[in-house]
């Protein structure tokens, strides 16, 4: 068994706290959820737990408790979609928005190529009232 750091002479909390984790045995695994974060900014901490059972047998055929992570809890990407809060979860929706609209004209991603054949409008509307909501004088 090793023996704890003394990390008295550290003067910042936050680098004493990621040097402890450092030193964890399972390191490997908070690197792995700082990974899966592809640069998101605003990270979602979860806790929690989660059991699936067989539906027939009751078994359960899976579990998960946020506890057994090394830090204590999930880490998940906050997917946001304005890139002003998140760029990189921004860049993700952006992506996946221009392959949504692509397949729905030329097909593909479980859309017909038949499609392609269709007449094509991008129709934008705006309701009625958009105008005296957000258009409110401000002086």
């Amino acid at each position: 068994m090793r023996r704890p750091l003394d990390l008295r002479h550290v003067i910042s909390p936050g680098l004493r706290d990621l040097i402890e984790l450092a030193n964890t045995h399972d390191f490997d695994r908070v690197q792995q959820q700082v990974r899966d974060l592809r640069g998101c900014t605003s990270p979602v901490n979860l806790h929690g737990f989660t059991i699936t059972t067989d539906q027939t047998t009751k078994e359960v055929v899976r579990s998960y408790r946020s506890e057994d992570e090394p830090s204590g809890r999930l880490l998940t990407t906050c997917g946001n979609r304005r890139s002003s809060r998140c760029p990189a979860c921004s860049r993700v929706y952006a992506a996946d928005t221009y392959h949504l609209i692509k397949a729905g004209l030329s097909g593909g991603k479980n859309v017909a190529e038949t499609v392609r054949d269709h007449p094509r409008a991008f129709v934008t509307l705006t309701a009625p009232s958009f105008g005296p909501v957000h258009n409110r004088p401000t002086t």
